[in-house]
């Protein structure tokens, strides 16, 4: 699928992910809005990419509750309609149970499930997406899989990828799909910095580039259904 300068939110782009992300983005012809909280790294990561000038950055923080949803609804609203827009801001906390605190579960709730479910509600607002359009998340196979000192990133994802398929139940019916994608390992600075704790070897993990292949594969399907 071509996207011939439709546009797209990348969320987190300048994680492993969302990089790899916007850069298949780009090559596909869309043109990329990055979000993400340090302004030189997404401007970096915008100027990296193929025609830098056709695509622009947004500084947001994924991890701040108060203003993220009347953010985001701004950001609709000035560069709106967009074709698709991909959820890829996360953390993963490693903490074993006795150190973790209500706290910290909170934000990693906050960044990791919460800032999807708002995106996805600016997203859906009159004006601010085209008639056909979609929505993914990274979540994890964290999702379904436990591992020490990962209580709040697998409650996390578990929640995202739940509403996930609530969301897209309920804007489906407008021409709006909603999915989650659940790689099992994927070769992020993220990953090697849990990878010990989940005692899976970094040959097991996809480079950010084949998963962001996958992804864009995965949100063109969407868009045709």
């Amino acid at each position: 699928m071509t996207a011939r300068g439709e546009k797209i939110l990348i969320a987190g782009a300048t994680g492993g992910i969302g990089r790899a992300v916007a850069a298949e983005a780009a090559r596909r012809g869309y043109e990329c809005v990055l979000a993400a909280r340090d302004w030189a790294a997404v401007e970096a990561v915008r100027a990296a990419l193929p025609q830098p000038d056709v695509h622009r950055t947004a500084v947001m923080d994924f991890a701040c509750g108060d203003s993220l949803e009347l953010d985001l609804m701004r950001l609709f609203t000035a560069e709106g309609p967009f074709r698709a827009a991909v959820y890829a801001a996360g953390v993963c906390p490693v903490k074993p149970l006795a150190r973790l605190e209500g706290a910290l579960f909170e934000e990693t709730m906050r960044v990791n499930c919460t800032g999807f479910v708002m995106m996805v509600k600016a997203f859906a607002a009159q004006g601010a997406h085209t008639e056909r359009a979609a929505a993914v998340a990274v979540s994890s196979v964290s999702a379904s899989e436990g591992w020490p000192g990962g209580a709040a990133y697998c409650a996390s994802k578990g929640a995202l990828s739940a509403a996930a398929r609530a969301l897209d139940a309920e804007l489906s019916p407008k021409g709006i799909k909603v999915a989650a994608l659940e790689p099992r390992y994927v070769l992020t600075r993220m990953f090697r910095d849990c990878a010990g704790r989940m005692g899976v070897p970094e040959a097991a993990a996809l480079s950010p580039e084949s998963f962001a292949r996958e992804l864009m594969d995965r949100l063109s399907e969407l868009l045709r259904v």
